[in-house]
């Protein structure tokens, strides 16, 4: 919802009109003139630590909570595969169990051939989308599309002014 209140900025001092005639909780987002040019910076509502894409992932430890919907996905398919290369290892430390009448074998080395192949295939897929979100890639997209509008925008037909 809209507030009716505006706001001017003059001298560092603030002043908002109309004037409240009661008490009001006063909320706004501010940046600090430093952090304005910061790439790794996201304005998200408040939390300016939030990671939205791959171009501005920071190179030190970042907490689970801040990586967006995409990033948790591939976290989440890297761990499975993890966690099924662990199972392989313990299913291949005791290859075979016995039951009554029979023996069973267990599909350790089956499941650590899996668990390796999906990992090489996500990380090859993670260095895909680094590299096509870098800014190279995005400028040379960004170059592609300005040369179609101009292409396109050729074959629109002049106006013709009778005077």
């Amino acid at each position: 919802r809209k507030s009716a209140f505006t706001f001017e900025l003059r001298n560092n001092k603030m002043r908002i009109f109309p004037n409240p005639t009661t008490n009001y909780k006063l909320w706004f987002e501010y940046l600090v003139k430093a952090d304005r040019d910061n790439p790794l910076q996201t304005q998200y509502s408040g939390s300016a630590n939030v990671v939205s894409d791959y171009s501005n992932v920071p190179y030190d430890n970042m907490e689970y909570q801040y990586v967006n919907d995409v990033g948790k996905q591939w976290v989440r398919k890297y761990g499975f595969a993890l966690t099924k290369e662990l199972l392989g290892m313990v299913r291949s430390k005791y290859g075979s169990i016995p039951v009554p009448n029979a023996e069973t074998t267990l599909d350790g080395d089956t499941l650590r051939g899996e668990a390796a192949t999906e990992k090489e295939f996500l990380v090859t897929q993670l260095r895909e989308n680094l590299e096509a979100s870098s800014r190279k890639m995005m400028m040379e997209a960004d170059g592609e599309e300005a040369t179609r509008l101009q292409e396109k925008l050729q074959k629109v037909p002049l106006p013709i002014y009778i005077g």
